[in-house]
């Protein structure tokens, strides 16, 4: 019998990645585990869940949203001859996800956050795009109050990583009624301007007026420069909800800029919000783009023909990473986790503003806090301390907030002790055996 003889592999067949595809091994890149494990710690910190999305979509998912960064969706039709795609954004996935997802009954927030890689492919330069995108998200009923408390997680979750300089720039653009406003003013004002305009930004004009304020092209940018605020556009209520948010941030000492030609993506509404991230080098300062939130309330319901309130943050890793400069060698820690220590119940928007400020202390005296902010009475507060298996809970009312107190429950006892709150951490740390 003859022996069968060895086939040797062609230089030109060895197995290798696509052509704009890189693999990450944890372990060995550094950078990734050293981002990944605070991005974890930071959102279960905060109360967020994390939610793993499939791979495959439906082709038509993509074809609702423009969040692929306008490269096209890696599509393809399967056994079944149904078209599906290779998950482009993460954010068409993650309403998809919601929609489907059944709320449990009394859950008026739901916190998610996701690090999930994605694919497109650039018919420019006719190679695949691949990335990993993060982001959180909270879905149902909430106040400006929880808007403030994911730019804190944000700001904490940055600087945790060793960023300095980090800046955020705010502004809003109203309800819909507000922006259906600003945006005929705007475009009127751009149709007057449109030969000094590239072509992207002309073409935008009718559907996405700005798309002119995210436009890099020089011209565009001086046009912009004149053109109507978004502010000058809202109304009581809109602006009520603004001026809320900013004093939240004033409240925890994040500084902020008003930018009131700041534009979130197509869709994007309300509360529009942008971090940055300067470093000074031998050659000049470099500005790098680190994410932008806004409300997605018009994206979910062009994906899903629903109507619920959803506010987020959303990026990708690689923004982080040309950021983060010889980070020190972390060992991943193993997160396990971990139930409540303490239950935060405020009682009334003053109460509310002190609770905010408490919590962002607690979280920097690493103590795990279950905060709400929803407005209900004490007992309903203290009722869903019960469930939060917490071992104490911190009351804030009118009265308190007032006189700078903080009233200390022990929640299996019943127990109550007024304490002055520049003495609440301590006492709290005490109690826990920290």
């Amino acid at each position: 019998m003859n022996a069968k003889k060895k086939t040797t592999v062609s230089q030109s067949t060895k197995p290798q990645s696509l052509p704009g595809l890189t693999d990450i091994v944890q372990g060995q890149d550094n950078y990734w585990d050293f981002v990944s494990s605070h991005l974890q710690r930071i959102a279960r910190g905060y109360g967020f869940n994390r939610i793993e999305m499939p791979l495959l979509e439906n082709v038509s998912l993509y074809a609702q949203t423009e969040f692929a960064e306008n490269n096209e969706a890696v599509d393809f039709v399967d056994n079944s001859a149904t078209k599906v795609a290779v998950r482009a954004a993460s954010m068409p996935s993650l309403m998809r996800a919601f929609y489907e997802y059944k709320v449990p009954e009394g859950h008026k927030v739901s916190k998610w956050y996701y690090l999930s890689p994605v694919l497109s492919y650039d018919q420019k330069q006719k190679q695949y795009i691949s990335s990993w995108q993060y982001g959180f998200e909270m879905f149902g009923e909430f106040s400006p109050l929880n808007e403030v408390q994911m730019i804190s997680l944000l700001w904490k979750f940055f600087k945790a990583i060793g960023l300095q300089n980090v800046s955020l720039e705010i502004d809003s653009l109203g309800d819909e009624a507000c922006k259906g406003l600003y945006e005929e003013a705007l475009t009127g004002y751009l149709q007057s301007k449109k030969y000094e305009l590239c072509n992207d930004c002309v073409a935008a004009i009718e559907e996405f007026p700005m798309q002119v304020f995210r436009c890099n092209n020089l011209e565009c940018k001086t046009v912009a420069t004149d053109a109507p605020q978004s502010v000058d556009f809202l109304d009581a209520a809109c602006h009520k909800h603004l001026t809320n948010v900013l004093e939240g941030l004033d409240e925890l000492g994040i500084m902020y800029a008003l930018n009131p030609l700041l534009a979130g993506k197509k869709g994007t509404s309300k509360t529009t919000f942008s971090f940055k991230h300067t470093e000074t080098t031998p050659t000049g300062t470099v500005e790098r783009f680190l994410g932008e939130g806004a409300y997605h309330d018009q994206i979910y319901k062009e994906i899903t023909g629903k109507n619920i309130v959803c506010f987020g943050f959303h990026s990708n890793i690689e923004s982080l990473q040309k950021a983060v400069k010889e980070q020190k060698q972390e060992q991943i820690e193993t997160l396990a986790a971990t139930k409540a220590e303490v239950f935060l119940a405020p009682l009334g928007d003053l109460a509310s503003k002190k609770a905010i400020k408490l919590f962002s202390e607690l979280w920097d005296a690493q103590v795990s806090v279950h905060d709400h902010f929803g407005g209900e009475g004490v007992k309903n507060q203290l009722k869903l301390a019960e469930g939060s298996k917490a071992m104490i809970a911190l009351i804030i009312g009118q009265k308190e907030a007032m006189d700078d107190m903080v009233i200390l429950r022990d929640v299996k006892s019943g127990m109550q002790e007024v304490f002055r709150y520049d003495q609440i951490i301590e006492e709290v740390k005490k109690r826990l055996g920290k």
